[in-house]
């Protein structure tokens, strides 16, 4: 009987924890942005360059609402008349261009749609495709616009370029920071951090540790980036190999008949410290200015923006160093419309 008594005492505690373990997953799941789902679903499918959209997946992933089209675009379905009023644009990047972690009317390519069309003359329409895909780079950035120009039949092609896409020192210093030894992300392996990650309970644990250690890495960060080394020296086989694939994309868009310009995303830590290493901007720049592409470095406005309050505004997602929040792509489709409009690509007229 005392053993009986044991076991059910035991049986409830665990019928208890499991409840409230689902009851946080339910409403760590209600927090994040889109519909709500109990299950998370990979919407990608395999294929030559690593992986793609799966047309017409509409579901939940990595903290992320997507709803994506036939065409594997994030947003409605793309369905442009090709008049001559119409003005389209095809974004292209990675996670921060797909929209990570934000809703779709708020990533930087449907903010900027509306932005355009409010700036263009009467009877014209702006269209914005977004070809942004998590975890791409330069090399199916140039595959992207090869595939999809040809599709969308962009007026402009505007691509979204990370730190992550190319050596360079701050990318050295995020990963040392956050990947070393030292932290608790490298104790888990990577199959099982791949697994958990598909708990929005475990999404919002992670967000808590790195808010709870932000100072922290901030410091480390700042400490590393007086070390700095020249742009180029890290990896000059893979450097050179990146300016092929920005080669391709000035071809492509050549052959399209569209214009190209290149915008770089900050790190969370290069807003928010006093001191960051613009090596790896002034690099992407100077490669962008002697191919003749407009060059956006979204550093500065994100500076300005977030210092203009005290203590400086957040601009990016909760437990997130790379993804802006839905403030910080304003500040994205705000600045490409500025260029796009110093630039004078913009119609005048019927």
């Amino acid at each position: 009987m005392k053993l009986r008594s044991v076991l059910k005492k035991l049986a409830i505690s665990l019928c208890t924890v499991v409840l409230l373990l689902c009851s946080a997953e339910v409403a760590a799941r209600l927090a994040e942005p889109g519909p709500f789902s109990f299950f998370d679903r990979s919407p990608y499918t395999e294929v030559g360059r690593g992986h793609i959209h799966t047309p017409n997946f509409s579901g939940r992933w990595d903290g992320t609402w997507y709803g994506i089209e036939s065409h594997g675009l994030r947003g409605p379905e793309w369905k442009p008349s090709m008049a001559a009023t119409e003005y389209r644009v095809l974004a292209v990047g990675d996670s921060c261009t797909f929209g990570k972690g934000v809703d779709e009317p708020d990533c930087w390519p449907r903010q900027f749609e509306g932005l355009l069309g409010s700036n263009l003359p009467p009877g014209h329409r702006a269209l914005v495709a977004n070809g942004g895909v998590n975890g791409y780079s330069a090399r199916q950035y140039a595959q992207v616009i090869r595939e999809l120009a040809r599709v969308v039949r962009p007026n402009l092609i505007v691509v979204g370029y990370n730190l992550n896409d190319f050596p360079n020192q701050t990318k050295a210093v995020d990963e040392t920071v956050h990947q070393s030894k030292g932290n608790l992300r490298s104790k888990i392996p990577f199959d099982l951090r791949k697994k958990l990650s598909r708990l929005a309970l475990f999404r919002w644990l992670r967000a808590t540790y790195y808010t709870m250690n932000r100072e922290r890495d901030f410091a480390a960060a700042e400490r590393m980036s007086s070390e700095v080394k020249r742009q180029g020296e890290l990896d000059a086989e893979r450097t050179a190999k990146e300016l092929g694939h920005l080669d391709t994309m000035v071809t492509e868009a050549k052959e399209q008949g569209a214009h190209l310009c290149v915008l770089l995303f900050p790190y969370e830590s290069q807003v928010y410290l006093e001191k960051y290493d613009t090596a790896a901007i002034d690099w992407l720049r100077e490669q962008c200015e002697a191919r003749g592409i407009p060059f956006i470095s979204m550093v500065g406005d994100f500076r300005t923006r977030a210092y203009s309050k005290n203590p400086p505004k957040k601009l990016f997602l909760r437990g997130d160093r790379y993804h802006p929040d839905p403030e910080g792509y304003g500040i994205v489709a705000q600045r490409v419309l500025d260029v796009v409009r110093d630039q004078g690509w913009l119609p005048t007229g019927q």
